[in-house]
């Protein structure tokens, strides 16, 4: 056992503890890689880039296939003190060799978390920049909106689907439940409408601004059907009803549209003429009218404000750019309200996200599969931490699973 030990003080930790600094302040919660995941990874290490890859994406993937011989090397450094102890286990009694021995597989283990958390941040880095551009992980404001589904939706929403008044009533109590989430997790939280008082409400939604560091990851794993059983206080029978939660990134939205309204010059064709008037002695013999259009959008504007030509083109450019945002605007909210279509299915309460039963006191989650008891208690918000929280791992994982697609498209 003392040769064995010998070898095993040997595959020691590498930098220990040195990994997680550098990463825990990209992931907002632990993401284990799957065993399928980890076969995959190590088999990318051994896999050549394809010639066809330009250099940054020959750069990050190279970078992915050093963490993944990390994590072979890892693995099989544990693999290899288990068989050590396994040889080892029938000389002596190895008491003192067996405290040495924790303190080891700990110190390798923790090798290994690390090197899976450096190769899980590689990967995320590579969806962000490679598979999907438009992402929403780095976002840290978002926006909830409870509100009649008869109404347009918009940002973020809590939409009254199946039910009626007990619908309606089950917004407000989701929005109760989301502002205590926010206090535990220590996020911002505005309401900025209720959408009425009382339970027949006016039409109009409940919204609620919600700002904090990775928030939107955390309210889009919301994003569904929710359905609710119990019986009403002005009825003996149970009833079942459902509301929507929506979610959407406002300012993302905003910022894609002050990027397209950054007008160029080659974009913009600039006439100008006389303005008109009453004639004759107060006739303009000056081309003092701007005329400015916007050859991709086809969108003009006239302007004749002023005597000045220069006055009335800055004037003409301001107000195009209003009309361009207004514009733009219109078609990310179609786009938006295409997606949110997709989002809220048809609102049937068979195609439901989670099911809040007060009868048996019992919240179920039907994506990750785990049940709580104590609704009053999960409307506290402490249990709704640990659900997202399951329910991101998921959510990462089918990111992995996509970007490692993408990742063995590119190798041969």
């Amino acid at each position: 056992m003392r040769v064995g030990r010998y070898v095993v003080r040997n595959i020691q930790v590498r930098n220990k503890g040195s990994f997680f600094p550098q990463v825990r302040r990209f992931l907002s919660c632990d993401i284990p890689l799957t065993e399928g995941q980890q076969k995959l990874l190590i088999d990318l290490g051994d896999r050549n880039v394809s010639p066809s890859c330009d250099h940054k994406t020959f750069v990050k993937i190279t970078k992915i296939q050093n963490a993944c011989r990390n994590l072979k090397l890892a693995k099989e450094e544990i693999d290899v003190y288990k068989q050590l102890l396994r040889e080892g286990g029938d000389l002596g009694d190895g008491r003192n060799e067996g405290d040495h021995g924790d303190e080891d597989m700990k110190e390798l283990s923790c090798n290994l978390a690390s090197a899976q958390t450096i190769l899980t941040q590689e990967i995320l880095d590579f969806y962000k920049t490679h598979v999907n551009v438009d992402h929403h992980l780095d976002v840290h404001e978002a926006t909830l909106e409870l509100r009649n589904r008869s109404t347009t939706a918009f940002p973020s929403q809590i939409l009254p689907g199946v039910g009626g008044q007990e619908a309606k009533l089950f917004c407000r109590e989701l929005l109760g439940m989301y502002e205590n989430y926010c206090r535990v997790r220590g996020y911002e939280c505005e309401v900025k409408c209720r959408g009425g008082e009382d339970t027949k409400g006016s039409g109009k939604g409940i919204v609620a601004h919600v700002r904090g560091e990775n928030v939107y990851e955390d309210f889009i794993q919301e994003i569904g059907i929710h359905r609710v059983q119990r019986i009403p206080v002005n009825c003996n029978k149970m009833q079942t009803s459902t509301s929507i939660v929506l979610v959407f990134n406002k300012k993302k939205m905003t910022d894609r549209i002050e990027k397209k309204i950054n007008i160029s010059k080659c974009d913009l064709i600039l006439e100008t003429k006389r303005s008109g008037g009453a004639g004759g002695q107060s006739v303009n013999k000056n081309e003092t009218c701007v005329k400015v259009i916007h050859k991709p959008t086809n969108v003009c504007v006239e302007v004749q404000k002023t005597s000045s030509q220069i006055q009335n083109k800055s004037i003409a450019i301001e107000m195009l750019k209003n009309k361009l945002y207004s514009l733009y605007y219109d078609k990310e909210k179609e786009q938006m309200m295409k997606k949110r279509k997709d989002q809220m299915q048809s609102g049937d309460r068979s195609e439901k996200i989670r099911t809040y039963n007060f009868t048996h006191n019992t919240v179920t989650d039907h994506i990750a599969n785990v049940q709580y008891s104590d609704i009053d208690q999960f409307f506290k918000g402490d249990k709704l931490v640990c659900l997202i929280n399951t329910r991101k791992v998921l959510f990462y994982h089918r990111i992995i699973d996509e970007t490692l697609t993408d990742i063995l498209s590119r190798t041969t």
